[in-house]
């Protein structure tokens, strides 16, 4: 045979390891010394590199050979093995039918010469095929096994090491810094605040992801539902058992953040939601109107916001933003770290409802285990196993709506009175706004003409809500 024979050498290899290609350089090697053997030209080669054939994924190289093929371009293929150019039945049969009408020879390093011209070739082809796919079935079934394994024993079954701990001597230890991140962000979640919220403060206060990058709500959404924050071990979404990994909060943490973010009627989009910490909130002094925002250009190309009365004409409340969300927010602080003011904010009724949800949801849970170990020990048929599955199922959505409904009737938890600004901080414009509402009504007393246009706390005066104390006082006497 001449050196006018084309051929195309097609690599590929399932997953690159070592990440430098090493793998198909060695098949592209060996292809050529067969070319070199049989004097055939080697006129084009094709690589799909870290692409399973197992998996269906597209190979772009591979569509493009057989489009080759078709061109009448080549004459001759050479691979490694047939499995490096089929794990697929369905594959193999499109690649039979273009070599068998162009008439195109398969040659392969480990199976030899594979002529799809005879009824004989196709067979061992086919056949080939068929152990090839058996090898990947099988392969699949015990990678799956093991990954299941490892969940039930709680063993890290490798990967990037999740953000909170790190790998000593081959255990998990936690990062404290880290962890101290995803409990403020689990508290945060609890107290009402937003994902959007915890992206928006960890990317501000340069806190990288575990791979260095930028959160994301994705990102931040996953750390929160992760159960290894509570030291649980899962394997497709289904809780198997106790991690290896310490944990970094409670199981009732876990779940109250679980039931919050999974929440069907949580709402993803903030569009529509109040922006300013006392819009609506501020009340005017004149006509009891409930104020506004607005905005004006300032220095630089940023707005000035303010809070205005809507109602027309002279003699109504006008107040710049800045100066009275920081006053506010100060006094709702100066409120919250008296005595009892917390406790009577998180609710006790609703904390007792919250544990007795939680274990309820174990409960049922457990139930699950249960009625699957009945199953397996052919105690209970398939067909009761499914309704008793769907019957618990159904039960403990409910309980996780009850459950997240009960987290967020809580304004302030118990928790908070450890560090009330750290936690003020940390709870988001909406549970910040719910608390100024639960326990104020600030009023704006109008600028009187002859007065500087300064502020003057003397303007805003205070309606305490339910506590007995003077109920039209201003700021500056409250002591």
């Amino acid at each position: 045979m001449t050196e006018d024979f084309r051929a195309a050498i097609y690599c590929r290899i399932s997953k690159d390891q070592e990440g430098a290609g090493l793998g198909v350089q060695r098949q592209e090697q060996d292809c050529r010394e067969i070319a070199h053997k049989l004097g055939w030209r080697v006129a084009r080669v094709f690589v799909d590199n870290d692409i399973s054939a197992y998996s269906g994924r597209v190979r772009p190289q591979y569509r493009d050979l057989l489009e080759t093929m078709r061109a009448g371009a080549i004459q001759g293929v050479i691979a490694w093995h047939t499995d490096r150019l089929h794990r697929s039945p369905r594959e193999l049969e499109e690649y039979i039918d273009v070599s068998e009408k162009l008439g195109i020879t398969t040659q392969t390093v480990k199976a030899g010469e594979i002529d799809l011209s005879t009824p004989s070739g196709r067979a061992v082809a086919r056949t080939l095929g068929a152990w090839a796919r058996y090898e990947s079935e099988h392969k699949s079934e015990r990678i799956t096994r093991k990954k299941l394994q490892l969940a039930q024993t709680g063993a890290f079954s490798g990967g990037p090491v999740p953000f909170g701990w790190k790998m000593e001597n081959g255990d998990p230890v936690i990062v404290e810094d880290d962890a101290a991140e995803i409990r403020k962000a689990i508290t945060a979640t609890i107290s009402g605040a937003s994902i959007g919220s915890i992206v928006t403060d960890l990317n501000a206060r340069g806190i990288p992801t575990r791979r260095g990058q930028k959160w994301t709500s994705t990102a931040v959404r996953n750390m929160l539902l992760r159960p290894t924050n509570a030291g649980l071990s899962a394997y497709r979404g289904e809780i198997v058992g106790k991690s290896t990994f310490p944990p970094i909060i409670s199981e009732d943490e876990w779940n109250t953040v679980r039931a919050i973010v999974t929440n069907p009627s949580r709402r993803t989009q903030t569009d529509s939601r109040v922006k300013h910490l006392l819009a609506g909130l501020l009340i005017c002094g004149t006509c009891g109107s409930a104020m506004k925002t607005s905005s004006r250009a300032g220095g630089a190309g940023r707005s000035k916001f303010y809070y205005k009365c809507p109602t027309k004409g002279e003699g109504h409340a006008f107040q710049t933003a800045q100066p009275v969300e920081e006053l506010i927010a100060e006094t709702v602080l100066g409120r919250l770290d008296q005595p009892g003011v917390i406790a009577k904010l998180a609710g006790p009724y609703d904390s007792c409802n919250q544990h007795r949800l939680q274990e309820e949801a174990v409960a049922l849970r457990a139930r699950l285990d249960t009625a699957a170990n009945s199953f397996a020990d052919g105690l209970i048929t398939a067909k009761q196993m499914e309704a008793i599955t769907s019957r618990i199922q159904s039960k403990l959505e409910g309980v996780d709506l009850d459950l997240a409904a009960a987290a967020r009737s809580v304004l302030v938890p118990a928790s908070a009175s450890d560090d009330v600004r750290s936690w003020w901080e940390s709870a988001g414009l909406e549970r910040q706004r719910a608390v100024i509402d639960a326990l104020m009504v600030p009023i704006v007393d109008p600028v009187r003409k002859s007065a500087p246009r300064t502020f003057d706390e003397e303007r805003i005066r205070i309606e305490w809500r339910n506590d007995g104390t003077d109920q039209r006082a201003p700021i500056a006497d409250r002591t």
